[in-house]
């Protein structure tokens, strides 16, 4: 880079700036190629494509028309060294400023780098071990199973004469429908040990919840934009997958807690015109929520990285594996992030749940 100079600033905790300026002579180089770029894109008569002067080109669209095109050149080909100099983390695509851009001159610029900032976190062990070491009595009553085995009941209901709903007996040979169960006591052993468990994951990950929560309202960090708008971005994403795959028509706007009536199909801009919102209402709606979710990944991330915890190799390519049979047209690259992602977020709370 002899001819580019550069110099790095943190402007914040979650971004850096960096001011380059590359030398007149090696700017111009880029001229020829930027004249060939744009005498392929234009269309003007009386010449073919590709073979459009380069006079003819400053007539009709002025000096800056080419100056522009040789500076996007001249970033694409700087761009790789500059990261490497400077050993850029980046979270993200910069921002670019245009300093200075006249012919003849030095050409300068700005790239400005959302990256990861400092977080320091609370003492997520003892939050844990205060959450964690109650220990939750997970009962399951008598007319919880009563319920549960008559809802499978209705499944198989018919109708009498008189058009009401009657229910098949709970005999033998009904419950051989639903496994290799010889009595009656066993289906129902069966459905009581699946409610039980059922409790029990749900007492789990309202422990999880709760300790992710607390931590995150003790974490120190700033949180960089970029975050915040891809976890909006996801959130939105999801709720008109909801909205328009499912045909709800969510009464609340909140997102993830609306209460929600039938409609046939409500497509996302119904829903929206129909509550007399914008799509940027909800997003200032979910805001809080969207940095809640980034600071709660972002203390996840930390601890794993603190308490060097690690995926299984064997898991994760089993799981991957298993994702990519089963969805079809996912990317391989993308579908391992994910992957690895959730599992190594698994093990987090595994070892959030061994501090009780």
């Amino acid at each position: 880079m002899t001819d580019i100079n550069t110099t790095l600033k943190n402007v914040s905790d979650s971004e850096v700036e960096i001011t380059c300026e590359i030398a007149a002579t090696a700017f111009e180089k880029n001229r020829t190629k930027a004249v060939q770029k744009i005498a392929e894109e234009i269309s003007l008569p009386g010449f073919r494509r590709g073979h459009v002067p380069e006079k003819t080109l400053v007539q009709k669209f002025g000096e800056i028309f080419i100056l522009e095109e040789m500076a996007n050149l001249a970033i694409d080909h700087a761009y790789p060294a500059i990261i490497e100099k400077h050993k850029v983390h980046s979270i993200g695509m910069p921002s670019v400023a245009i300093k200075k851009l006249a012919k003849g001159n030095p050409f300068e610029f700005t790239l400005t780098f959302p990256v990861m900032p400092e977080i320091k976190l609370p003492d997520y062990k003892k939050i844990a071990h205060g959450i964690m070491e109650i220990e939750e009595v997970t009962i399951v009553e008598d007319e919880d199973v009563t319920k549960a085995v008559d809802e499978v009941r209705k499944q198989f209901a018919t109708k009498d004469a008189e058009d009401r709903e009657v229910l098949p007996e709970l005999t033998e040979e009904f419950i051989a429908k639903f496994g290799d169960f010889k009595t009656v006591e066993e289906f129902t052993a069966k459905v009581r040990e699946s409610l039980t468990q059922e409790k029990t994951n749900r007492a789990r990950e309202k422990k999880r919840a709760e300790t992710m929560e607390k931590i995150a309202d003790g974490i120190t960090v700033s949180l960089p934009r970029i975050l915040v708008e891809g976890e909006l971005e996801r959130m939105v994403a999801h709720f008109r997958k909801d909205i328009e795959r499912m045909g709800m028509n969510p009464v609340r706007g909140r997102e993830g807690s609306q209460r929600a009536s039938t409609s046939n199909g409500m497509k996302f801009e119904e829903y929206l015109t129909s509550t007399k919102k914008s799509l940027e209402d909800l997003r200032k709606e979910w805001e809080q929520d969207a940095e809640k979710r980034v600071k709660v990944q972002l203390a996840l991330n930390e601890i794993a990285t603190i308490e060097k915890l690690k995926v299984p190799s064997e898991d994760l390519e089993r799981e991957v594996t298993y994702l990519l049979e089963h969805v079809k047209g996912a990317d391989p690259a993308t579908a391992r992030i994910h992957v690895e992602n959730l599992m190594m977020n698994e093990e987090v709370f595994k070892f959030l749940e061994g501090q009780k």
